[in-house]
């Protein structure tokens, strides 16, 4: 097994982890392995955004400018869709086939396995994210296959269709034939997970079909798309730790979610984000299966993301949040670059296991 991180980091996670008090909730935070200053980014996260903003500074303004148009959707999702996990070199296999989707669409679907797989093995769905206009099965492929080899579960992967070219609620209908085809093939219930918009529509595979779903591991989930504003979500960017001396390269990460509202809703096509299926904020299910939620510290959506956690805590629905100081979004994909995302993978192993034989 390879990796760009040593063990030492991930030891460190687990030694250093405290409870605290984010945004009203109780929460683990798993402070930076390497580094404690309070709202620092991590080193590696630093040294890549730093070599990122230097690169920008040069290209002229306007080149990346994001807007509905096939030019730049093509640009964004050539970023978004790039692999950036360093491979583990696991024993994994895996097989594409297709499933029927609502409309009679053949939908790409992969399953994982490893010459281990227990006995009765756990299932897991897992809901690639990129904000419902990109990304794919690939992106996460290394970090599915890494949990597949460390627990010894059987996972699925599905490759929805995309927005703006499948309009909302497409790509929602597609997860959804996704879940019912797992369900029916594997005889049991199974967990489902996504990273950002994948968590999106994890939770929609959740609320639709709670018969189906034993648990659900949200990874710095989108789930207020509309916006709804109430005491649990009555926070703002200047609550989130930042060290003054990263602050130029932590905000525009944050930053960068409040002002891509608009046009979310130009790229589903819908005049309004305030549905359940978007904005599950809106009325958190008591039948919501046990919930496990990962989400950076440097990230927008960690407001709304724990303020869903306490709706599900109020609703005596078990949910553990565990919070990474200056992560910012997306880092399971960064499988052996960023320790966080082999200590996640490791989380999620747990939980599964863990909840795998309740009823």
């Amino acid at each position: 097994m390879s990796r760009l991180c040593s063990k030492g980091l991930l030891r460190a996670f687990k030694d250093k982890e405290v409870i605290q008090k984010r945004f009203g909730v109780s929460v683990r935070v798993k402070p930076i392995p390497d580094n404690d200053i309070e709202g620092a980014m991590d080193t590696r996260v630093y040294k890549s955004t730093r070599s990122t903003a230097f690169f920008m500074k040069l290209v002229p303004k306007g080149l990346f400018k994001f807007n509905n148009t096939p030019k730049s959707l093509a640009r964004i999702r050539k970023i978004f869709d790039s692999v950036d996990s360093h491979s583990m070199d696991l024993d994994v296999s895996k097989e594409s086939f297709e499933i029927t989707s609502f409309d009679g669409t053949a939908i790409p679907m992969h399953r994982f396995e490893s010459k281990h797989t227990l006995d009765d093995a756990p299932v897991l769905y897992f809901i690639h994210g990129g904000g419902f206009f990109a990304g794919s099965t690939n992106v996460i492929s290394e970090a599915v296959s890494l949990l597949v080899e460390n627990t010894g579960i059987i996972a699925y992967a599905i490759d929805y269709r995309l927005a703006p070219e499948n309009p909302f609620p497409t790509g929602h209908k597609d997860v959804l034939a996704g879940l019912e085809s797992i369900f029916e093939k594997e005889g049991k219930k199974v967990f489902v997970t996504g990273d950002s918009a994948g968590g999106n529509l994890s939770v929609y595979c959740s609320n639709q079909h709670p018969e189906m779903v034993k648990g659900q591991l949200l990874l710095y989930p989108t789930l207020n798309m509309g916006g709804i504003k109430d005491d649990y979500v009555d926070y703002s960017v200047d609550d989130i730790p930042v060290y003054e001396k990263h602050k130029k390269l932590i905000m525009p990460g944050i930053l960068i979610f409040q002002q891509a509202a608009g046009l979310m809703a130009e790229l589903l096509a819908v005049d309004d984000m305030m549905n359940q299926d978007l904005t599950p904020y809106i009325d958190v299910s008591p039948l919501s299966p046990p919930t496990y939620i990962s989400v950076g510290e440097h990230d927008f959506l960690s407001i709304e993301s724990i303020a869903y956690a306490r709706k599900l805590r109020d609703l005596d629905v078990y949910c553990d949040v565990a919070m990474y100081s200056g992560m910012g979004h997306a880092y399971i994909d960064k499988v052996g670059v960023y320790p966080q995302a082999e200590d996640c993978i490791n989380e999620m192993g747990e939980f599964i296991l863990r909840y795998s034989n309740n009823d």
